[in-house]
């Protein structure tokens, strides 16, 4: 059996303490005993192997036995994605930090049906963040995927490297796997809400250098194109699969 895994905000200490939703994911719902083994992750790439010491005044204290780096992946996969209505939104904020997605930031397009007003951005991310964290625990990650919220197309389609945004377009005529460069720093993937995106935005994009692409004849929904686009692009740099 995988031993559970939980993140922390530092490991420079012998000895950490879970937070209190932890805590009791792992006395409670896991029934986790002293003596054993837990692993261990700061977010940013630091890891450990630990073994639960026991609960300190409600809090479970995890004894730190060997630290190590992992490196994080290259090319960055990153994702921009129109919300969808609902929980399909935090849906698909898990699936993309399962498959080990970098960075997803939720924007705000023409023909959106869920807009990110700037009052309640924070508290969605943070909502979304909390998401991400979770199935990074779940999924054994040493990163946690970062989360933004209420982005414009316009600021999603301006990139300093502008040959590595792709616009996921039913109606484009190349395939995915045809435009991704071949050792790019990183990768974007603009994915649009269920009316697409408006025949102003597609010139907008063909504007600004970026490239369209399609995932073939299947018209998939929002979190459904976001999940599978990116899989698609981990597996052709090495990331996944």
């Amino acid at each position: 059996m995988t031993a559970p895994h939980f993140f922390v905000d530092s490991l420079e200490e012998a000895a950490v303490r879970l937070n209190q939703d932890d805590t009791r994911h792992a006395l409670r719902s896991l029934r986790l005993r002293p003596g054993e083994e837990v692993t261990l992750a700061d977010g940013e790439g630091t890891m450990a192997l630990g073994t639960l010491r026991g609960d300190d005044g409600g809090v479970a204290v995890v004894d730190v036995a060997a630290r190590w780096h992992a490196p994080r992946p290259a090319p960055v996969v990153g994702v921009v994605l129109a919300a969808p209505k609902g929980d399909r939104l935090t849906w698909a904020i898990r699936r993309l930090t399962e498959v080990g997605v970098d960075e997803t930031v939720v924007m705000t397009a023409q023909r959106s049906l869920r807009a990110w007003e700037a009052e309640r951005s924070e508290r969605g991310a943070d909502r979304l963040h909390r998401s991400a964290r979770e199935a990074a625990m779940q999924s054994r990650q040493p990163f946690v995927m970062r989360v933004r919220a209420g982005a414009t197309f316009a600021e999603a389609i301006r990139s300093e490297s502008p040959e590595t945004t792709i616009v996921l377009w039913e109606e484009a005529s190349a395939r995915l796997s045809n435009v991704l460069p071949a050792q790019p720093e990183a990768v974007r993937l603009l994915v649009g809400p269920e009316g697409s995106f408006s025949g102003r935005e597609i010139e907008a994009a063909v504007q600004a250098g970026t490239r369209l692409a399609s995932l073939g004849a299947p018209v998939l929904r929002t979190e459904t194109a976001a999940v599978v686009g990116a899989a698609l692009v981990l597996h052709r740099y090495g990331r996944l699969g």
